[in-house]
């Protein structure tokens, strides 16, 4: 086997291990923030309104949404679809669950919550800032908003289309008996700033680390 072929292994290698230490930290600030009883993000919102309504576990709908995302990604955007992509749709909600049950231990108090939404705000944040550095596919909701807006014959942005759909999944999920709260709103306005300024930091580190690795 000659070097290149060792050196692409251990990238992906390497890649992949990111990717997949990116996902578990956004399934622990799940986790957290369901905990917290405070509110999520507008997608997992959409789909604990689903779980609570038709009486189903978190893990089963977050998954069966995300591949109904992904039917679309494999029309439009199936370059999008890698590891990250396959971590979204069977790893966060199951890991999420089982997360939520170890945390249920804690005491419930208002403390403890407002923490657990900080912890969960920061972690989801700093995940998903970990994957995307890694580059290896994208979380079908994420790539949604990209769909749209190549598809949709307006002339948005995609901020704009992200609005749209937030606001969207919110609607649904609290038509549908999830919980709306100060955790919703501050997802909806933090976690673009937090995750840049998290991938500013954590982008360095890991190319410097990989580089590393393949030079060995």
């Amino acid at each position: 086997m000659n070097i290149p072929s060792i050196e692409r292994k251990s990238n992906i290698l390497f890649r992949g291990g990111i990717t997949f230490l990116g996902t578990s930290l956004i399934s622990c600030g799940i986790a957290w923030m369901r905990f917290s009883g405070m509110g999520t993000d507008p997608f997992v919102t959409m789909n604990i309104g689903i779980s609570e309504f038709i009486g189903m576990d978190f893990g089963t709908i977050q998954m069966l949404a995300n591949i109904a995302v992904l039917l679309v990604m494999l029309r439009f955007r199936r370059r999008l679809i890698h590891l990250g992509t396959l971590l979204g749709i069977f790893f966060v909600g199951y890991f999420s669950d089982f997360l939520l049950g170890l945390l249920q231990n804690l005491p419930d108090t208002l403390t403890m919550r407002m923490l657990g939404l900080l912890i969960g705000l920061i972690a989801c944040c700093f995940g998903v800032a970990v994957y995307m550095t890694a580059d290896m596919g994208i979380a079908p909701y994420d790539a949604l908003g990209i769909i749209l807006l190549e598809k949709l014959p307006l002339r948005l942005t995609y901020r704009e289309i992200r609005i749209l759909t937030d606001l969207s999944c919110v609607a649904v999920g609290f038509i549908l008996g999830a919980k709306i709260g100060i955790g919703t709103i501050i997802t909806a306005f933090f976690t673009g700033p937090l995750i840049n300024f998290f991938k500013k930091k954590v982008e360095p580190i890991l190319t410097f680390a990989q580089f590393q690795k393949t030079a060995r």
